[in-house]
């Protein structure tokens, strides 16, 4: 029995601070147990550590030892408190059987490794599995959010609708801002321009109009650190130097886009005139029906003045019962087409206005159906399809769908249920029932090859279907770093234009349909097949970030198109045979070459795009 004793209590913000302080302190290697003995109690929130000793000198000894041992324990729960992961780090898969490989848990016995390595990993939900956090969230859809003027939090939405909400907000959305879409004061006289290099000369002289600086915003409040760690005071300087920066923008750093419509205008409206105009007599509506012309995200209006005054040019009678409507979702845009393309432009060609609708209504949305045939057009419209994310559980192959959950503090996490929702369960049938089946592939010596490919060690393999990657690398990949719930790398799916082509089916039973897209993409965000390109402008210059998961409103979320994937899901839904073709192939055939050609007879409006198909039906 030790004659001397002391007892001193530390309280602690949480209990769980008190229990993981009395578990990192105990045992004490520096203790004798013939002189000194320490014994810490988790009492609520507060560490009770009762000292026993020979002599007042050992007690101060073991004392003063304790409080150097807890400074550096508080010290790391405030810089793990203060750490954020990247809303990309896990996977979290719900109704899962027994906890997370990396969830905490209040065992009777103490491994110091265990301890060590889950909280290395800072598992972000403590002792909570996956499925009691995501049932603890209401679900909502970006219909719900686009009524919201303020971007969400504790909620969470499946990733198709985050991606819209952060996309077409009418609040806060990055299409809800100022839009600018690139439009040379004149057209480029091709047949006086030397070559390649002299045309990118006047593309850019071109930009001087976008060069003068915006009026400086309001600045908007900032936020206070949410605590007093070098990482919370360091993020609110971060931020103290982004609005710095964004408050002195031009022009051109705002979202100006580019398009061959514009670029090569009128030449590249005429093309489709061309096309237009022969199916128009070849599918046998004329004379019996006018030429009805739906266009989805009409921009400037451009296209729309291009092709109404080469008909009315070359063929006056067609042009009389022609009707040009335009879908457009973009209020702004919408509000300049009214202004610009129905007042300005229409006057200037001479084009009768009541020829031209501007529908300010989303095509997802539509609810009337068209039964009189008509084209519709849909140029460079679907790279912002939102798309919902799914992984595969790596033993069994059973599909996952993606949830973003957003927390209290607004921070994003991934979560994946075995539940799928209606275009997702849809389009992983369709898939599977056509010439694109990922199953069917693997059987082949090309799935084979490509599972071997997945193998190469120090090599991104985003391009390789998960289900065609080595199951036993990801396996033992999962086993050492259980990030990702023994799920695969996700798969962004178009179910938005599943969906986009039911409503063709539907609501525009008669059409022909006319589109182009990118078929590929540079720099887009990694782990992920089938991923977007995530990007904004900032003085001037265009940066590329590294997850889809960023604050809502700011950033560019661009998908290519899988054209084989498109047509032959575009048959089956439509029962209508589409025809892929590249860019070039199209414009060869249906534009006036000889017009953008330059004097050395290079031709960019055959030569830039080349990641570019149309498909038409």
């Amino acid at each position: 029995m030790l004659p001397y004793s002391v007892t001193l209590t530390v309280p602690f913000p949480t209990e769980k601070q008190a229990v993981i302080a009395k578990r990192s302190l105990e045992p004490d290697p520096i203790l004798k147990a013939n002189e000194l003995a320490v014994e810490y109690v988790a009492d609520n929130s507060s560490l009770i550590c009762k000292f026993t000793g020979v002599n007042d000198r050992a007690l101060r000894v073991a004392i003063s030892s304790v409080i150097d041992n807890l400074k550096t324990v508080v010290e790391c729960m405030d810089e793990f408190e203060a750490y954020s992961i990247r809303p990309d780090t896990y996977a979290f898969k719900v109704a899962n059987t027994g906890p997370h490989p990396l969830q905490k848990s209040e065992s009777a016995r103490f491994n110091a490794i265990d301890f060590i390595y889950k909280h290395a990993t800072n598992y972000p939900f403590s002792e909570r599995s996956p499925e009691q956090v995501f049932n603890t969230f209401p679900m909502i859809n970006a219909a719900k959010l686009n009524r919201r003027t303020a971007r969400p939090s504790k909620v969470k939405m499946l990733t198709g609708d985050f991606i819209e909400d952060s996309l077409y907000n009418q609040n806060y959305g990055y299409f809800s801002k100022e839009v600018e879409i690139f439009h040379p004061e004149k057209p480029f006289d091709y047949n006086n321009i030397t070559d390649i290099d002299d045309f990118l000369e006047n593309w850019k002289s071109a930009y001087s109009k976008y060069d003068q600086n915006e009026t400086p915003k309001p600045s908007q409040p900032l936020p206070k650190p949410a605590g007093n760690s070098k990482f919370a005071s360091r993020a609110v300087q971060v931020y103290q130097q982004d609005a710095q920066v964004a408050s002195q923008q031009s022009r051109r750093s705002l979202q100006l886009w580019h398009t061959p419509t514009e670029l090569f205008s009128p030449h590249y409206g005429e093309a489709l005139a061309r096309y237009l105009l022969v199916n128009y007599k070849l599918n046998g509506s004329y004379p019996y029906a006018d030429l009805v012309i739906y266009e989805m995200g009409g921009g400037n209006g451009t296209l729309m003045c291009n092709v109404l005054n080469y008909i009315k040019e070359n063929q006056p009678d067609v042009y009389a019962r022609t009707h040009y409507k335009i879908i457009e979702i973009s209020s702004q845009l919408a509000t300049k087409q009214m202004e610009s393309a129905l007042r300005a432009k229409l006057a200037r060609e001479k084009i009768d206005n009541s020829k031209v609708e501007v529908i300010n209504k989303s095509i997802f949305a539509w609810d009337k159906v068209v039964q009189e045939p008509c084209f519709f057009i849909a140029l460079e419209v679907f790279d912002n399809f939102p798309h919902d994310l799914v992984r595969y559980d790596n033993t069994t192959g059973e599909p996952h769908e993606g949830y973003v959950l957003v927390d209290e503090h607004g921070d994003f996490f991934e979560f994946f249920t075995p539940e799928l929702s209606y275009y997702t369960d849809t389009f992983l049938r369709l898939r599977e029932s056509s010439p694109e089946s990922v199953l069917k592939k693997s059987r082949t010596w090309k799935g084979k090859l490509e599972t071997a490919k997945s193998l190469i060690p120090f090599k991104s393999h985003d391009k390789i279907h998960p289900l065609l990657q080595s199951s036993h690398k990801l396996g033992l990949k999962n086993s050492l770093f259980p990030f990702k719930d023994n799920l695969t790398p996700g798969e962004f799916i178009p179910t938005r234009l599943l969906q986009f082509f039911q409503i063709l089916r539907h609501r525009f039973p008669n059409h022909s349909l006319i589109c182009s897209d990118f078929n590929a993409l540079p720099k887009t965000i990694p782990g992920y097949y089938n991923a977007p390109v995530v990007q904004t402008v900032l003085k001037d210059k265009m940066v590329d970030v590294t997850t889809y998961m960023v604050n809502q409103g700011y950033f560019d979320i661009m998908f290519a198109t899988d054209f084989n994937v498109a047509s032959s899901l575009y048959k089956q839904v439509t029962g209508k045979m589409p025809r892929v073709e590249s860019h070039r192939d199209f414009l060869e055939q249906w534009a006036d070459v000889e017009a953008t050609t330059t004097k050395t007879g290079e031709n960019p409006m055959l030569d830039f795009y080349r990641n570019v198909s149309f498909m038409v039906s």
